[in-house]
């Protein structure tokens, strides 16, 4: 693989909360399915241990650590992983349907491969084809031809590829008549685009896959591949193409590609393809294909566009939640099962009650472990408030009050157009896009055992989108999330501090009290999925946060990639 690297200036960049349902989680009765031919060991059930059924998940909990030897671990319950003739693994079993075409792997096509067609045309017909396999297709044909001689299928959709898949397909040639061809090209190529003017795009790969010039010979006796080495007995070749010609190909998606940064080059995990109309920074993936005529003819080509999704799986939950889950209970809090949860450092919030008198709350959130979420399942939050005012307690200490949300972050190259600074520099400048993603949805647990006056315990879900763009930590292209927690969003507390004003930067409300960073995930882990208790807010009720432009470090000025 070649890693084309140029210098460039590096990346980074309403407001209505919504009605929440009031609708309290309950305990659907869910049937359990079995097969004879399903040899996995299922994680143990409240039944199975000694006792009688545990009335709540902290009994249960306290039950199943005492019997923790007499336990089996859970099996590993993860769903059959798609393969076909794009896995480089064994054939397994294809997933239920139930999931959308845009879940990677999770969500695939059942339909089987499908061949995607892209042509070169000549008096209209067609004398070169490029056929790509892909188990799944998104969206409409999004394939470019870079004149008018060159034109994909119409019916044809975007190739989608994963870190597991094999990328295959053939390149042929029909020449009815013979023609003058000096070489032929095709390439996967890789490219982070800041803007659409010359010199606003970095290529970061470009991996030959079919490469043939006259001195490898005869097309039709040698093998035009990149790696194809070329004896001294080779006789170049002389004539004419004439005839038809069919080159296949096979090589898996790259999962890594190597960046140079000051002079040292490292790998780094291949990013997804990035595409969205309101940003201005992308990832585009393509195909590529160029013949050469000499100098009396321009030179033909053909660009395909392809998908590609990294795979990302969390690791396994806690095994109380993993319990939990089987029998769609709530999970244990996080005093209950301290493995399940990543608990947060308490925040103080002071403020005024209705304007009166001065009140203090602390709040401690909880995250489920890992911090790892799979898009189109849920983040699961706990909150603990505690105050010695049981009145400020009972007003403030509610669902629709508490503000916690996932915000994404979004870093790319800033446009050398608008840096002021030639496009093979490098001055740090990254342009930083941040928005409010979802909000989390707050209950009571009815199953919880009494609290206490002065403390107040609720479960949050942050729901995730199926397609979410995942996490990403490409030098040139960073996608990264993060849970905040906010102050309390209801009419009588006011922050200390807060101020009436139309500048979001300094709205003490919209500073997060603490906050965490989290992984957004591609595939399912281990273990069932977890369980939700809520819908998601409408949409109406998402905010965005003001995105901006900032520069980098005094550190970070002296990079330049390669």
């Amino acid at each position: 693989m070649s890693v084309i690297a140029s210098s460039f200036s590096l990346p980074p960049s309403s407001t209505e909360q919504g009605q929440q349902s009031q609708r309290q989680p309950s305990v659907p009765s869910r049937p359990r399915s079995s097969s004879n031919g399903d040899v996995s060991r299922p994680p143990p059930r409240y039944s199975s241990l000694a006792g009688t059924l545990p009335l709540t998940s902290a009994a249960l909990a306290a039950r199943l650590n005492a019997a923790q030897t007499d336990v089996a671990p859970p099996a590993d319950l993860r769903p059959p992983r798609y393969s076909s003739v794009f896995n480089r693994t064994q054939d397994r079993t294809r997933r239920p349907h139930g999931h959308t075409a845009s879940d990677s792997r999770v969500a695939s096509s059942s339909s089987g491969p499908q061949v995607h067609e892209y042509h070169i045309k000549s008096g209209g017909k067609n004398w070169a084809t490029l056929k790509v396999m892909s188990r799944t297709s998104v969206g409409s044909s999004s394939s470019s031809a870079s004149s008018s001689s060159s034109t994909p299928s119409s019916t044809q959709r975007v190739p989608r590829f994963t870190s597991s898949d094999l990328v295959q397909g053939s390149l042929e040639l029909n020449l009815e008549t013979p023609q003058n061809i000096n070489s032929i090209t095709l390439s996967l190529r890789g490219r982070v685009i800041a803007s659409s003017y010359e010199g606003g795009s970095y290529t970061f790969l470009d991996q030959p896959i079919t490469s043939w010039v006259r001195t490898n010979g005869d097309p039709r006796s040698v093998s035009p591949t990149p790696d194809a080495s070329t004896s001294s007995n080779t006789k170049k070749f002389d004539g004419k193409l004439s005839g038809n010609y069919n080159w296949p190909f096979s090589f898996p998606f790259p999962k890594e590609v190597a960046v140079g940064i000051q002079g040292q080059q490292s790998m780094y995990p291949t990013p997804q393809t990035f595409l969205e109309y309101d940003k201005s920074g992308s990832v585009h993936y393509e195909l590529t294909l160029r013949l050469t005529h000499g100098i009396l003819r321009s030179d033909s080509k053909l660009h395909a566009n392809v998908v590609y999704v990294p795979d990302i799986t969390p690791a396994p939950s806690s095994l109380l939640r993993h319990v939990a889950y089987v029998q769609n209970l709530i999970a244990p809090r996080p005093e209950v099962d301290p493995s399940g949860w990543h608990t947060l450092s308490p925040a103080t919030v002071k403020g005024r009650l209705s304007a009166e008198r001065k009140v203090e709350l602390q709040c401690t959130l909880s995250l489920a472990n890992p911090q790892s979420y799979t898009r189109g399942t849920v983040i699961p939050c706990h909150i603990a408030i505690q105050s010695n005012d049981v009145q400020a307690l009972d007003l403030v200490a509610k669902p629709k009050a508490i503000a916690v949300r996932l915000t994404r972050c979004v870093q790319h190259p800033k446009d050398p157009g608008q840096s002021g600074m030639p496009s093979t520099s490098f001055n740090g400048a990254i342009v930083e896009d941040k928005t409010e993603v979802e909000r989390a949805v707050w209950w009571f647990n009815p199953e919880a055992e009494d609290q206490g006056v002065q403390v107040r315990h609720l479960e949050g879900e942050i729901h995730l989108e199926k397609e979410l763009q995942p996490s990403c930590s490409f030098p040139l292209f960073k996608v990264s999330y993060t849970v905040e927690l906010l102050p309390f969003e209801t009419s009588v507390f006011r922050p200390a501090g807060s101020t009436i004003t139309l500048n979001k930067d300094n709205d003490v409300s919209q500073i997060p009290l603490v906050s965490l960073p989290v992984i957004i995930a591609t595939l399912r882990g281990e273990g069932p999925t977890p369980v939700t208790f809520t819908k998601p807010k409408p949409r109406s009720s998402r905010k965005q946060a003001d995105s901006r432009t900032y520069k980098a470090s005094t550190s970070m000025h002296a990079v330049s990639f390669y």
